[in-house]
């Protein structure tokens, strides 16, 4: 009689476990139909490219880290169904990358940025974003491939983009462009550091110090 007790027990409790995963089952189940059949012609484009565009703004004006990293979730989490309601949104593909260089998470801001210079290689919001990627790795010479690629095609140039530019160049012992664009950002805005930085360009005698050495450190 308690062999048969306890074999019940165990049945019933067999019969509750598998009514549970069938449950879990089904609701796992229908969740990936919603999202597979999810018609995103369907949803509002302009409106969340809106939202998206402002998320994203919010992300680098906002001071603290928790609320910017909130905006730039939901900028992302935006940017992405618009790479689904029109799959060659470019500029979907470029804040995409931008976000995921701002996570640095590398291989998924490379994959968006690819994206969306496949779509137009040229594309000068694409190539500054994809120099900046590089840049902030210190891969000097694919981040001027790409910025002189934007620099090219519309990019604002100002003074933070002069700079940068007279810093690889200095960084590649280009020494002349890096005069060029040194004066360039001195011009837009006067600097004090900038103009010392000129002089010394001016009147260096590379061939007699460290200074190549010392500019790659």
């Amino acid at each position: 009689m308690m062999i048969y007790k306890k074999n019940a027990g165990i049945i019933i409790l067999l019969v509750i476990f598998n009514l549970f995963s069938a449950f879990a089952c089904a609701a796992v189940t229908q969740d990936y139909i919603s999202s597979a059949t999810l018609n995103y012609s369907k949803l509002n484009q302009k409106s969340i490219k809106e939202n998206a565009e402002k998320d994203f703004e919010l992300y680098f004006v906002t001071k603290d880290k928790i609320t910017a990293e909130k905006y730039l979730n939901a900028a992302m989490n935006k940017y992405y169904i618009l790479t689904q309601i029109d799959p060659t949104d470019i500029d979907a593909y470029i804040k995409l990358g931008k976000i995921y260089d701002e996570k640095n998470v590398s291989y998924l801001a490379k994959e968006y940025f690819y994206k969306a210079l496949n779509i137009n290689k040229e594309a000068s919001l694409a190539n500054f974003y994809f120099g900046d990627y590089y840049y902030k790795r210190n891969d000097y010479k694919k981040a001027l491939y790409h910025y002189k690629i934007a620099y090219n095609n519309g990019v604002a140039k100002t003074y933070d983009f002069n700079l940068k530019l007279a810093t690889i160049y200095e960084k590649l012992a280009d020494l002349s462009n890096a005069k060029k664009f040194y004066e360039i950002s001195y011009n837009i805005k006067a600097d004090s550091k900038v103009k010392e930085k000129i002089q010394l360009l001016n009147e260096l005698n590379y061939d007699k110090s460290d200074y190549y050495h010392n500019i790659r450190e």
